[in-house]
């Protein structure tokens, strides 16, 4: 059995059936917790904290039968999260991504939903990393907006966010590949760039990208553009 409790919570357990003025003994991972804890055979713990995780047991007082145990689970309920979607292989699909700003400290669940238009669209989840799926373009150049919706479960809440956006607003290819910066001889003054188009980006001949390279003398502070 697992209790989840919010932080700065005050919790009660119950000695299982056992009576309110039965002489009881309780643990947490194995220890006795101090009598000034308790009120008749309940465990009343105040202002719960995340060291107080663990497992509570509950014992008869003269037999030190086991009559009651938990495994309590201290957290928070989750925050609104993070969403970000971005086609870096334009023009076959994107991936969203999503994390929490601050941890629960207990199991979450993530759902998303994608909506274009009227059309629910499968997210179809990556194994690595965990909090990411990617979704396939069924139509090229639609004017209809796209609708991602995130919702965050756990045992002490829920919470969610919305993106909503065109097609091209989050196209935004991975940096270029194997770049080789060389002198050029007998000239000191000159470099030789050369790149190759990011190996993620599938039709470079349909969706050509431009490059933008900008350069400096470790000396100087000021960047120069090409």
């Amino acid at each position: 059995h697992i209790q989840y409790e919010r932080v700065g919570a005050d919790v009660t357990m119950k000695c299982g059936s056992m009576d309110w003025d039965a002489a009881v003994t309780w643990t947490a991972n194995g220890t006795d917790i101090d009598e000034s804890h308790l009120n008749g055979s309940y465990l009343i713990l105040k202002n719960v904290d995340l060291s107080q995780s663990g497992q509570y047991s509950c014992y008869e007082g003269s037999s030190w039968h086991l009559k009651y145990q938990t495994y309590l689970r201290v957290g928070t309920p989750p925050k609104e999260p993070v969403l970000m979607c971005r086609s870096n292989n334009y023009p076959k699909g994107f991936y969203c991504s999503w994390h929490l700003p601050t941890p629960t400290y207990i199991p979450n669940t993530f759902n998303i939903s994608v909506i274009h238009g009227t059309k629910d669209m499968v997210c179809e989840k990556d194994a690595v990393p965990k909090n990411r799926c990617h979704i396939r373009y069924l139509q090229l150049f639609s004017t209809v907006k796209y609708k991602v919706t995130l919702t965050v479960t756990n045992a002490l809440g829920k919470n969610f966010t919305t993106l909503t956006f065109d097609e091209f607003a989050i196209v935004k290819p991975d940096p270029p590949e194997s770049v080789v910066a060389k002198p050029v001889p007998n000239n000191p003054r000159r470099l030789e760039v050369s790149w190759q188009n990011p190996s993620s980006w599938p039709d470079p001949e349909s969706f050509p990208l431009k490059f933008f390279l900008r350069y400096r003398p470790l000396i100087l502070d000021q960047w120069q553009h090409v």
